[in-house]
């Protein structure tokens, strides 16, 4: 920063001295000492010392400082001035962000965790979920797909919902987002992109998830999954501050996964022939090595996967004045995947105003527009288009290339997984507008009138291509497009009071009502045998179909909502919340929900009783309890819906598809929580705890019912879930002076249990819920249900008790697995299958450690995982020879003769016996894990240094991502999930995660 030189008296005197810490001691680096009244100043350098030269004895000096209080003194005679700064505000004095407000943190009577900007700034992630993982107690999120804009799945205090409806809400500056991905081109994949990667997370100054329902009741019925509040960095009155930081790295795969080699893989192919009780001859081209096109010995891993590199620019201007504040941001990512032709590129641009016109009326906007442009892969899923199923299962016989130098296609049911991901096309552009203006008039004091109107619109084109040359079937090509378009939109008015009475009584109270609307439009076609290669465009295509995609939905919401506020002395607080939501989707009898809370905190460290603890700051007790609800379900469903395309000799006709229900509901989910907060010696150590029970009834579900009705099933209220939860949160300052040391700890578990399903939605006792789970009455949510492998014969003399493959089959020999007989009847059948896993984790959390040294500092943080169970899916496909898949090197120690011991069967072509088709606990591993997740070190020049160079601030640092993690998992990471909803805790071969290596350099003007 330049300061002016000034003229004017004589000025003739020099001043120094040391400026530090008040409570600390720590010297303080970059504190602003400016002669009040003019633009003449200097900085304090890295020990807090600072000279100032030419100023008089009638000057005064302003020491001003980010976080502390700006300090005035008069210079007078005095050329040795040292000053202590206090903290502008003590860590429980902060506000945090509540919904319609905000309010001291140590006033809270719910349960709110909050990740501030400079938590955000050391991720040195691409989109803002991925900050909360491990950061946040309560908050879960794994990874559904490790691919640049990949999905990611959150989820606050478990799974409330059968009707997938488990996501929070989000609300970006006041605006309520849309959340869900709107992707429909997914390929094989279960999930699509994530929406919130259009949010850069250099614009965000704070996020806050409200998780009980004291917290976010006043949201209603959008809110039973809890609420992630996202502020944006707005103005401040002064000079402009203009930031730019750059950023620059790599990433590559932090594990590869065993495969066999060609030789290795023709000796178990022969074994699985010669094991078949009618052995035959193998495929030629299985022993044909002299045939160019199995000639290969390809490490399909090695051939796909790269080190990709990335890099981002951000920058941005904040300033004002009294009367007009402003920031404006501008950012450009461009991040390729570590799988080969997969690239995300981004460009964000965010303007916040606020316009004081008088002093009673103040208006503002904020505005963000972002253009999305992801070159996909169909990275996950089990069919032969998946690039990460292909990678591990293609023979590495197979050549990757043809002597014409073509790629090597289809083969035995295996496509060339880098021809899929070279030549095949997922093509997904979007643009998105998300803004907010209010209004807000002050109508006495204390009462205030505020209006905001805002929106959020999506528009998305998706474009599909799969070329001839990746099929076996001459002249097979087929494409997609799909066009997208979807808005939200509303308006908020509320008035709020504020007043204190007398110097023992606060009270606040809010009132207001709000409107939403969605809108949704998609458009598309689908297109096969395409004219040429060359022309991807629907209008080569021989066939067009799949017309019936093209649909246009829209719903509503209409609410009420209000909230009262009481402390006495800050000791005994008080608060109540009550939320009124209307939907278009239910039937008018059914259609508002009413969602009440109350919550009451006692700050038992202001009793007399405590007045002598000395080392106890703060100590507050609270309990709350409240109702949300649910409407996750479709925007037609209760009045019912038709399907067109039942056409009638040449006329088209539509036929009922969905049977309506005007009785349906909302779910409503109602949350008991009780938490203490705590501080200690000086709030160097603060705690915080809480305990909960959230139950959830009126489940919405979709219930088979007698297809002589004309339907498949109808969506009813049905049961209840429970979720139940501890959550422990320790921030602690464990050095300060110039070298600081502060930690913080987390730790969640939850207990999730499907306490009610009525019997006419269970088939044998439980709901199949997909291929590998169950839902069942006393289980969790994510229960793995199969057979269970004990291992494998021996000898076929082993199988004692003659046990045999079905009423009808053989008997199990040596060499086939051993399968748990669970009713004893010595036939494996349906009977058998029990359950085999569970995908909840008994606890997870994450640790963070910061060191600071003057201008360096070193941020390491820990995420974990315990006790959740994964379905290695894809393991199950690299160990099994149908089809003539590869195999992982366990294979090498299959069985092969009599007497052998081993876990890994003897391959048998065409899996007579079900041995590899079964879903069982054989593919169920621990899913634990310990992630060292990013550590980041930074070095800020000093500001002397720079301040002569012309600059505010110059900081260089390095971060690095999943840079170690520690599990028994045998996939490629234990952070997934190929499901979003209640499938959680599949390994299908999502795209995988990558340890990512990055440079950076900020500077401020």
């Amino acid at each position: 920063m330049c300061f002016a030189f000034i003229h004017g008296h004589a000025q003739d005197m020099t001043v120094s001295g040391k400026i530090t810490d008040a409570l600390t001691g720590a010297s303080l680096y970059g504190v602003n000492i400016i002669v009040k009244g003019t633009t003449k100043g200097v900085s304090s350098d890295l020990n807090g010392n600072y000279t100032i030269n030419n100023v008089a004895p009638e000057n005064t000096l302003l020491f001003s400082y980010i976080s502390y209080s700006d300090q005035e003194i008069k210079i007078g005679l005095k050329n040795n001035i040292n000053v202590l700064l206090k903290p502008a505000v003590d860590q429980l004095e902060e506000m945090v962000i509540i919904g319609y407000g905000t309010k001291k943190k140590r006033n809270l009577t719910g349960s709110i965790v909050s990740v501030n900007s400079k938590d955000i700034d050391q991720a040195n992630v691409q989109d803002p979920i991925s900050v909360l993982q491990g950061r946040a107690a309560g908050v879960q999120v794994t990874s559904s797909s490790g691919a640049p804009g990949g999905g990611m799945s959150i989820k606050v205090r478990g799974n409330s919902s059968l009707n997938s409806g488990n996501s929070p809400l989000y609300v970006v500056d006041g605006v309520p987002i849309e959340f869900n991905t709107l992707s429909s081109l997914n390929g094989s994949e279960n999930f699509g992109l994530n929406p919130l990667a259009d949010i850069n997370p250099g614009d965000i100054e704070s996020i806050e998830i409200l998780k009980d329902a004291a917290s976010t009741a006043i949201y209603g019925s959008r809110a039973a999954n809890g609420v992630v509040m996202i502020t944006t960095k707005r103005g401040l009155s002064g000079k402009a501050q203009v930031d730019l930081n750059i950023t620059s790295g790599v990433s590559e795969i932090p594990r590869r996964l065993s495969v066999l080699n060609a030789s290795q893989y023709r000796a178990v192919i022969l074994d699985s022939y010669k094991n078949m009780d009618n052995p035959v001859v193998p495929n030629g081209i299985i022993l044909d090595s002299l045939n160019p096109k199995n000639n290969g010995d390809v490490d399909w891993q090695k051939e796909l996967l790269r080190i990709a590199p990335q890099y981002k620019v951000d920058l941005s201007i904040r300033g004002g004045s009294d009367d007009v504040k402003y920031a404006w941001s501008s950012s450009f990512l461009n991040q390729d995947g570590i799988i080969l032709n997969s690239n995300y590129k981004r460009v964000t641009s965010r303007l916040n105003v606020d316009f004081k016109v008088s002093d009673k009326i103040t208006f503002g906007q904020s505005i963000s527009y972002t253009n999305g442009v992801n070159n996909r892969i169909n990275a996950g899923g089990t069919e032969n288009l998946s690039v990460i199923r292909e990678l591990l299962v293609r023979p590495p016989i197979f050549a990757m290339y043809l002597p014409d130098g073509s790629y090597n296609g289809y083969q035995f049911g295996r496509r060339n997984p880098v021809g899929l991901a070279e030549l095949a096309t997922h093509l997904n552009k979007s643009n998105r507008i998300t803004g907010n203006q209010y209004a807000e008039y002050d109508i006495l004091e204390g009462l205030k009138f505020r209006t905001n109107l805002n929106l959020d619109y999506i528009s998305m084109k998706e474009d599909e291509f799969i070329p001839s040359t990746l099929d076996y079937r001459e002249g097979y090509n087929s494409g997609a497009v799909r066009a997208i378009n979807n808005l939200t939109w509303g308006n908020e008015t509320y008035l709020s009071f504020n007043t204190q009475l007398g110097d023992s009584h606060n009270l606040s109270a809010l009132a207001g009502f709000s409107f939403q609307k969605w809108q949704y439009e998609r458009v598309g076609l689908d297109g096969m045998f395409f004219s040429s290669d060359n022309i991807p465009t629907l209008n080569g295509a021989g066939t067009i179909s799949n017309q019936e995609i093209n649909i246009t939905t829209e719903h509503s919401m209409l609410s009420y909502f209000g909230r009262f506020s009481y402390d006495y002395k800050g000791k005994y607080l008080f608060e109540a919340n009550l939320r009124t939501d209307g939907s278009s989707r239910f039937g008018k009898d059914k259609r508002f929900g009413y969602f009440p809370s109350a919550a009451i905190a006692w700050r038992i460290s202001d009793e007399l009783f405590l007045e002598n603890v000395t080392f106890l700051n703060d100590a507050k007790l609270r309990l709350s309890i409240g109702q949300t609800g649910n409407e996750s379900i479709g925007d037609y469903t209760s009045q019912g819906e038709f399907a067109v395309g039942a056409n009638y000799l040449d006329y088209s006709g539509a036929a009922p598809s969905v049977m309506p229900n005007s009785g349906l509901t909302w779910e409503t989910t109602t949350q008991y929580n009780a938490g203490l907060d705590l501080s200690f010696w000086k709030n160097r150590v603060t705690f915080n705890a809480d305990v909960y029970l959230k139950i959830t009834e009126d489940l919405l579900y979709n219930v088979p019912i007698p297809r002589t009705t004309g339907f498949s099933y109808v969506t009813q209220n049905i049961g209840s879930i429970e979720n139940k939860g501890v959550e422990l949160s320790l921030s602690s300052k464990n050095l300060v002076g110039d070298f600081q040391w502060d930690t913080n700890f987390n730790i969640s578990t939850n207990r999730n249990i499907v306490k009610d399903l009525p019997d006419n939605v269970l088939t044998n006792g439980f709901i199949q819920n997909g291929n590998y789970h169950i839902l069942k009455e006393g289980e969790p949510i994510g229960t793995f249900y199969g057979w269970k492998f004990n291992g494998v014969y021996s000898r076929d003399e082993d199988n004692i008790n003659q046990v045999t493959h079905g009423a009808l089959g053989p008997q199990f020999k040596g060499g086939d697995p051993i399968w748990d007989d669970l009713n004893g009847d010595t036939i494996i059948d349906e009977n058998d299958k029990q359950i085999i896993g569970d995908a909840t984790p008994d606890f997870f959390g994450g640790i963070t450690n910061n060191f600071s040294y003057k201008g360096l500092s070193l941020g390491v943080f820990f995420q974990f995982s315990y006790g959740n169970d994964i379905y290695s899916e894809i393991n199950h496909q690299r160990n099994s020879v149908v089809r003539y898949n590869n195999l992982s090197t366990d294979a090498l120690g299959r069985w092969r003769n009599q007497g052998d011991v081993t876990n890994f069967p003897k391959p048998i072509s065409d899996d007579p016996l079900h041995s590899d088709s079964r879903i069982q606990s054989r593919w169920v591993e621990d899913g634990s894990y310990i992630k060292l997740k990013n550590v980041n070190i930074r070095y800020r020049f000093p500001n002397q240094m720079v301040n002569d160079w012309g600059f505010r601030k110059i900081e260089v640092y390095a971060s690095a991502l999943n840079l170690i993690t520690w599990t028994h998992y045998t996939g490629f990471d234990p952070d997934v999930s190929s499901y979003n909803g209640l499938r959680e805790g599949v390994d299908e071969g999502a795209y995988p995660q990558s340890r990512t290596i990055m440079l950076g350099l900020n500077i401020g003007f």
